[in-house]
């Protein structure tokens, strides 16, 4: 019974062929070829790697081990990007218009050229009607004549009679075209910031839903300094090797996505709606008559969005530490 099992052993045992394109996951599904082309220039790589061993270095060379984790590119625009996130608070955030309509007159597009004779045609054949209108009807002679008034189109074509000769008369009308245009007013995040005792009574006088719109975007005012302060320091500032500064920076930059949530956040407290405490209509037409989702659309200007772009790029670039 033992030299059946050792039998069997021997068959299911794999050969060192086989191990090798097991090991391999099949690179080399023919026979593999040597390595080195010569003898010689195995004895030199085997000399070099002694020669390494005995210097005390372990690791291969071009090993991915020995990459830097946080590289010169990825420092730069980093570093780009937190300057941006700063310059953004200059820039404006808020946006409000009011429309303006303006009146314009045009030329219609319908004109007519009467000469003299013309008109005296016109005149006679009028004179026939109105004489045979005198003889079936008497009573109508007797009457007095009233005066009849104009419709509207006929106004508008006899204030535009214009003489241009002797025999001569243009008859023209205008179309009054109204002209609408918007007329903005821009606040950054810094002047927001110094217009809170003047301007921020409209915020903080209206619905809770404002009111705490107006805090979050206090708070993404104040990361907008912090973070990227903070953010140059982890780049710049810490010490250590390349490992520990490489993960300190890696849990620093994951601040970034705070301010990202709390604008996320704001959209969706737009969606409940609020009141105003002030007159937004003589104010500001944009607004609306209350703050709803188009009123939070219309007031949110690209300075946002810019600094949320640079806040993303910052916090990304940590995920690939």
């Amino acid at each position: 019974m033992a030299a059946e099992k050792t039998q069997d052993n021997s068959k299911n045992k794999i050969s060192e062929q086989q191990r090798f394109h097991y090991i391999g996951f099949d690179v080399f599904p023919g026979e593999p070829k040597d390595l080195f082309e010569s003898d010689a220039e195995k004895e030199k790589y085997v000399e070099a790697i002694k020669a390494k061993r005995e210097e005390g270095e372990t690791i291969r060379e071009q090993c991915t081990l020995l990459e830097d984790r946080v590289s010169f590119l990825d420092r730069l625009v980093m570093t780009i990007a937190s300057l941006v996130i700063i310059v953004s608070l200059f820039i404006p955030w808020f946006s409000a218009y009011n429309e303006i309509v303006e009146e314009s007159k045009t030329p219609a597009q319908n004109s007519a050229v009467m000469s003299d004779s013309t008109k005296m045609s016109s005149e006679n054949n009028m004179g026939a009607v109105a004489d045979s209108n005198a003889i079936t009807s008497p009573t109508a002679a007797s009457t007095t004549p009233t005066e009849t008034t104009p419709t509207k189109p006929e106004q508008a074509v006899r204030k535009g009679v214009t003489k241009t000769g002797a025999s001569e008369e243009v008859i023209h009308g205008y179309v009054v075209r109204k002209k609408i245009h918007r007329e903005y007013s821009r606040v950054s995040a810094i002047g927001a910031i110094l217009s809170l005792g003047s301007e921020g009574k409209y915020v903080f006088s209206s619905g809770f839903v404002l009111i705490l719109t107006g805090i979050i975007f206090l708070l993404i005012f104040i990361l907008c300094i912090v973070l990227p302060i903070y953010t140059l320091y982890g780049l710049f500032g810490i010490k250590g090797n390349a490992d520990q500064k490489a993960l300190r920076l890696k849990k620093m930059l994951r601040f970034n996505w705070i301010p990202l949530v709390l604008f996320i956040l704001t959209m969706l407290l737009s969606f409940f709606g609020a009141d105003y405490g002030f007159d937004a209509a003589n104010l500001f037409g944009s607004l609306g008559k209350s703050y709803g989702p188009g009123a939070f659309l219309n007031t949110i200007s690209w300075g946002v969005f810019i600094s949320l772009s640079a806040f993303i790029i910052t916090a990304a670039k940590g995920i690939e530490i």
